[in-house]
C-alpha cells in the first residue's frame, strides 16, 4: 500500500528538489527488512500520456498522442564526484550502473529503452532486459535523452570524466530532448514517512533503498531546439477572384551541434550549435514538412494548401481572419534571426499561373529565439500586390514578442 501511494504521488507534480551531489554521510538507512532480494532499476517518464512520439516530423507536444514506444536512452552513474563518466556498465557496473555497453560491448551510448504503452515506466531493450541496483544505499544519478530518428555513430560520442556528449545534425523535422532525474516534492509528501525517512530518501535517491519504497527516478524531458509553426492569413477577398497556394516554406538554420546528454554540471546539458561556424549564406534551408515527416504537399494534390479568400468585410484586420496552419512545424537551432523563403503560386482569372517566392528575415525583439520555446509565424498573403507577404510573429508560451525585419503589412482595402 505504501509503495502504491508513493508511486501515485510521484506522478503528480514537477517541482524538483535538489539532492546530494557527493559521497558524504547520507544518514542511517537500514537496508535490512526493506528489500528481500535484488531490486530492479525502474525509470518513469513524467506525463507521457500528454505527449506524442515524433519520428522526424516535428516537436513532441504537450497535448496530443502518447509516446507509446518512443525510444529513449538512459545513463546511470554513481553519485560520487570522483567517478568518471568514462566508466561503462560492461566493465565497472558499480560506477556506471546503466549504459548501452552490456547490450552492445564497447558502446558509449546510453541504454536503449522505450516508453511503456500502458504505464509511465520505460521498458529496457536489448539482451539485458532487467537492470538491478547493488544491494546498498549508494545513490545513482540518472540521465535520459531523446534523439528522434537521428542516427549517432559511436565515433561521434564522447565520454569524459565529467560529461557525455555527441555530435548531431538536424534536418528541421527532429526533436532533441534530455533531462536529469530529480526527486519531486510529491515523492516525499506521504504522511507516513518520518523525518528521518524523508532525509534518507533525499540522501539515497536513487538506490535500492528508494526503489524498495517504490520511488523511481522520474524524467521530465526538456526541449533543446526552437519550434516554428506557420499560420497563413488571406490578405485578399473573394471579390478579387484570386486563387493563391502555398507550395513550400523554408527556413535557414544552423544544423550541426554538440548534444551534451549527461553532465555533473546540469547547466551544461543541451545542444550547442556554436561549432557550426559556416557563414550565414552557407547555411542550408530546412524544408517544412507535413505530418509524420511526409511531403508538405501530398503527391497528386498540388492545391492542398490553398489560401481561401476572405468573404467578409474587406476592411477587417487581416490577423483577425481565420488562418490556415501549414505543415507540422520546423525545429531549428536557437538563434537571433532566421531567413525564411515562402514559395507561392497564384492562379489568375485568365488561367495564367504565376510562381514566385518571398524572402523575409525573422527576428525576435527580445534578442533571440529561445530553446524549448514555440513561435507562431503569421503570414498575411496578399498575392501579386506591391507587398505580397507580411509576417508577424507571436510567441507560444514564453519567448517574448517577435517582430519581422521587413515592411509592415498593407491594408486590405484594395480588394
Amino acid at each position: 500500500m505504501r509503495g502504491m501511494r508513493t508511486f501515485i504521488l510521484a506522478m503528480m507534480g514537477a517541482l524538483v528538489l535538489l539532492s546530494c551531489t557527493d559521497d558524504s554521510y547520507r544518514g542511517s538507512a537500514d537496508m535490512a527488512g526493506v528489500s528481500d532480494g535484488p531490486v530492479p532499476v525502474m525509470v518513469v517518464v513524467g506525463n507521457p500520456d500528454n505527449m506524442f512520439v515524433s519520428k522526424g516530423h516535428g516537436g513532441i507536444d504537450n497535448n496530443t498522442q502518447s509516446w507509446k514506444g518512443a525510444p529513449v536512452y538512459i545513463y546511470g552513474f554513481n553519485r560520487d564526484l570522483n567517478v568518471s563518466y568514462t566508466a561503462t556498465s560492461e566493465k565497472d557496473s558499480w560506477n556506471c550502473l546503466v549504459d548501452g555497453s552490456r547490450d552492445n560491448p564497447g558502446s558509449k551510448a546510453g541504454k536503449k529503452a522505450s516508453i511503456g504503452e500502458l504505464d509511465a515506466y520505460v521498458s529496457w531493450e536489448g539482451p539485458e532486459e532487467v537492470v538491478y541496483y547493488p544491494a546498498s544505499t549508494q545513490p545513482y544519478d540518472f540521465y535520459a535523452y531523446y534523439l528522434d530518428d537521428i542516427a549517432v555513430p559511436e565515433e561521434n560520442i564522447s565520454r569524459t570524466d565529467d560529461y557525455v556528449s555527441m555530435k548531431v545534425e538536424i534536418d528541421g523535422s527532429q526533436d532533441l530532448m534530455s533531462a536529469k532525474a530529480a526527486l519531486i516534492e510529491e515523492q516525499l509528501a506521504w504522511e507516513g514517512y518520518t523525518e528521518e525517512e524523508r532525509l534518507n530518501i533525499i540522501n539515497y535517491a536513487y538506490s535500492a533503498y528508494t526503489a524498495s519504497l517504490n520511488i523511481p527516478p522520474v524524467i521530465y524531458f526538456k526541449h533543446h531546439l526552437t519550434r516554428l509553426c506557420f499560420d497563413v492569413y488571406p490578405g485578399f477577398t473573394t471579390a478579387s477572384g484570386k486563387r493563391v497556394f502555398v507550395d513550400a516554406i523554408e527556413v535557414r538554420s544552423r544544423t550541426r551541434g554538440v548534444f551534451t546528454v549527461a553532465s555533473k554540471s546540469a547547466d551544461a546539458m543541451g545542444v550547442d550549435f556554436s561549432s557550426d561556424d559556416r557563414s550565414a549564406d552557407q547555411l542550408p534551408y530546412l524544408n517544412l514538412r507535413g505530418d509524420g515527416g511526409s511531403n508538405l504537399i501530398p503527391v497528386g494534390n498540388p492545391d492542398f494548401y490553398e489560401i481561401k479568400a476572405y468573404s467578409g468585410d474587406p476592411m477587417t484586420d487581416v490577423y483577425s481572419r481565420e488562418p490556415m496552419r501549414v505543415g507540422e512545424s520546423l525545429l531549428v537551432a536557437p538563434d537571433t534571426e532566421y531567413r525564411m523563403r515562402l514559395h507561392l503560386r497564384e492562379l489568375m482569372s485568365t488561367g495564367s499561373v504565376y510562381e514566385y517566392q518571398v524572402e523575409k528575415t525573422l527576428t525576435a525583439s527580445g534578442g533571440q529565439f529561445l530553446p524549448g520555446n514555440q513561435y507562431t509565424i503569421r503570414l498575411a498573403v496578399y498575392g501579386m500586390d506591391a507587398v505580397n507577404v507580411s509576417v508577424a510573429l507571436t510567441p507560444w508560451g514564453y519567448g517574448g514578442k517577435l517582430t519581422v525585419g521587413e515592411d509592415e503589412p498593407p491594408t486590405p482595402s484594395r480588394d
